[in-house]
Parts: C-alpha cells; structure tokens; sequence
C-alpha cells in the first residue's frame, strides 16, 4: 500500500506562546515540559520523558498518535481503525484487541492538558492541530495521574489562547492511496483578544479517511473501500486574567468520528475460504475480508473543563473540573462468529448461515475534580499537595 500526500500551508501571523503552560523552545531549544506537573526543564525531569514540540509534529506530517510513536521509543500503537487504536508504552497496556470486556482498566493514562480523556479499549482519536507538544511519561505514573498510567502517560498540550494577539493558521491536505481512494484534511485556528485581560482560541478540523480495504460479498459482489470515513471536531477555549495572579480557563472540546468499515485483513473465513465444498472456495488477495453485513464505528465525543490557575506567592494553587461525555457504537458483521458455534450450541446446520450484527454501545459520562498545591520558592525540596476526585457512568 502506498499514500501520496500534498499538504498546504498558511499562517496569517506567527502564533505566540502562553507563559504558564509549559511550552517553549528557546535559543538554547531548552525544552520547558509539566511532566511533574510544574513547569521545568525536560533535562531536570527525574524520569524518562520524550517531548515532541509543535514544530516536531508539522515536520514529521504525523496527523495521529501511531504517527508520532514512531520516534518515541517504547511508545507503540495497535492500530484497529480510527478512535480504536490500544497504546502500550515499554510493553504495556490493556492487551486487549477485542471488546468482550469493556470493565478492564486502562493501562495507560491519556490526558488533554489537565484533563484525563483515556478509556479501556476506546482512547479518543484525538486530532494534532494546534498542539503545543505531546509529552510521553514512560515507566509508571501512578502517583500523579492515576491507577490507569501503570505503563505510563501520554499528555496532549494544547496552545493556550495568548492575550493582546491576532492570529491564526490554516492547514490544507490531499492524499491518495495506491489501491485505494483519495483523502484529505482541512484545519484552522484563530486567536482573538477580548480587551485587556481575556483572549478567545477557537479550533477547527475535518477529516476524510481514505479507504482501502474491499470487503467480498455473498453472490460474488465487492464492496470497495469500506474502511473510509470522516472526523470532524473544534476545540474553544476562553482565557481570562483578571489579575496578574489569576488564570481562568474554560474549555469545550467535541469530535465526531464515523467510519464505515474495520482495518481488517483476512486470510480465513467461515463463508469464504479455499476449503469449503459447499459454498465457491475463496483465496483473499492483500486488503481484501468478507462481509454479510455491513460494519460501522461511530464515536461522539464532548469534553467541558475548567481550569483555575493561581500565583500565591510561595505556593502556587490549581484547580481543574471536568466533565466528559462519550456515545459509541461498534456494529460488527458477526455471522462468523455466531456460525460456528451455532451446531455447538444444538442450533440447526441451516443456523450456520444466518447473519448476525453484533452491536457493542458504550455510553460514558465521567465528571473529575483536582485541586493541588505546588511550592514555587527556591529552596532544596519542591513539594506538590492534591487531591483527586473521580465519577464514571459506563453503560
């Protein structure tokens, strides 16, 4: 399989930098990073710690996570489509590619800024646009982000809306697979101050997948492609500095993500294959699997947070409330499956044949509180206070 990419680039002004979230590279590309959650640099971290910057990100074209762990060492992705890719960091994760156990807990903790977004078998897909940097926190992270970073934490950093700045960019992309269908992009950000002391950033992106795997059908028909589909989002976030010691930072992130098939290869199936004396024997090419019915995968994802930042001299105070609500469907052509146990089950030959859809629904409301307390003083020990608080609702 081969892709042929264009890519289009405009910027009506450079995009500027918000001190206090942790960002830049100066003219000794130090690297500032929170991996502590406390701003520093990335040689002073006690631990193992890889940050791609923004401009890591564009040089590279990587428009996912699987992009980006390809120079992050220890950092791999099983890809199962878009919005279902399992991430292992060091070799672990939730080892799980199926979805007959929804409960296990994650392995590996994902955030989006300060808010925790990851989730057993359904991570968000979440687009790169407009990143300040990714972080990767190998080795176990539990003491600051929580039972599901025992393999570690993955951080997307956002850019913060920037105060007295116009600006913005806008991202263009086409692409064509060989064998396959076109696809493309197109994303935009715009920063806008609001007076002296606010500033409003509002992000935007579509996405159209290019399919490339053909699904056989009964009869002898092909469908083409059926693994293509769309992702479409905004993130808008407020920033508003009353006072030279206080932050406030309200956030409302949504994407949508709707494919219409699996990346799934198959050499072997219960209605085709070179065996069978029943039914025409069947030899799978490359990208090519089997379908009775048709699949689809659709996530709906909403993220509110708010985060409250302030500068008490000697202590520095943070407070980030969150709340997530998440509608996914996982519909499956599952007549394989359901065939061959059918006779094991005392069900009649002719049950081996039936189409069967398997719908797998997860609905998921999660509201987080956490509130900490950091020293800022120079002095031999830095120390960090927090409570955390968690409610999940998974249906």
């Amino acid at each position: 399989m081969r892709k042929t990419t264009i890519a289009l680039f405009g910027s009506a002004a450079a995009l500027a930098l918000t001190a206090g979230t942790a960002s830049a590279q100066d003219s000794t590309d130090e690297i500032i990073v929170t991996a502590t959650k406390r701003a520093q640099s990335l040689q002073d971290v006690p631990f193992s710690v890889n940050a791609q910057t923004e401009e890591d990100i564009q040089r590279t074209g990587s428009q996912n996570l699987e992009d980006l762990s390809r120079n992050v060492a220890g950092l791999s992705i099983q890809n199962l489509g878009p919005g279902q890719s399992q991430v292992g960091l060091r070799g672990v994760s939730a080892g799980q590619i199926v979805r007959d156990q929804p409960g296990v807990k994650e392995q590996v903790g994902v955030y989006l800024d300060e808010s925790v977004i990851s989730l057993s078998l359904f991570t968000p897909d979440l687009d790169l646009f407009d990143l300040n940097r990714v972080e990767t926190l190998r080795g176990p992270q539990g003491t600051l982000f929580g039972s599901g970073s025992i393999g570690g934490t993955i951080r997307y950093i956002t850019n913060q809306p920037v105060l007295g700045e116009t600006s913005g960019m806008i991202e263009g992309n086409i692409n064509y697979i060989d064998g396959g269908e076109e696809g493309g992009h197109v994303k935009g950000v715009i920063n806008l101050p609001l007076g002296d002391k606010a500033a409003f950033r509002l992000v935007g992106y579509w996405t159209e997948y290019a399919g490339f795997i053909d699904a056989l059908r009964e009869g002898g028909g092909r469908s083409k492609d059926v693994n293509d589909g769309q992702r479409s989002g905004f993130r808008a976030s407020l920033r508003w500095e009353p006072t030279e010691n206080l932050a406030i930072t309200p956030r409302f992130v949504y994407q949508d993500v709707d494919v219409d098939g699996f990346n799934r290869q198959e050499v072997f199936n219960l209605f085709a294959n070179p065996f069978t004396t029943t039914r025409p024997a069947v030899t799978f090419n490359e990208n090519e699997q089997f379908l009775l019915l048709d699949e689809q995968f659709r996530d709906q994802t909403s993220i509110g947070d708010v985060t409250v930042e302030l500068d008490a001299g000697p202590v520095d105070f943070t407070s980030v409330t969150s709340f997530t609500n998440r509608d996914i469907l996982v519909s499956r052509d599952a007549s394989a499956l359901t065939g061959s146990v059918s006779v094991d089950l005392g069900f009649p030959d002719a049950a081996v044949l039936l189409p069967s859809n398997l719908k797998d629904r997860t609905e998921l409301e999660t509201f987080t509180q956490e509130a900490r307390l950091a020293s800022d003083y120079e002095g031999r020990i830095d120390w960090l206070l927090g409570v955390f608080y968690s409610e999940i609702d998974r249906d």
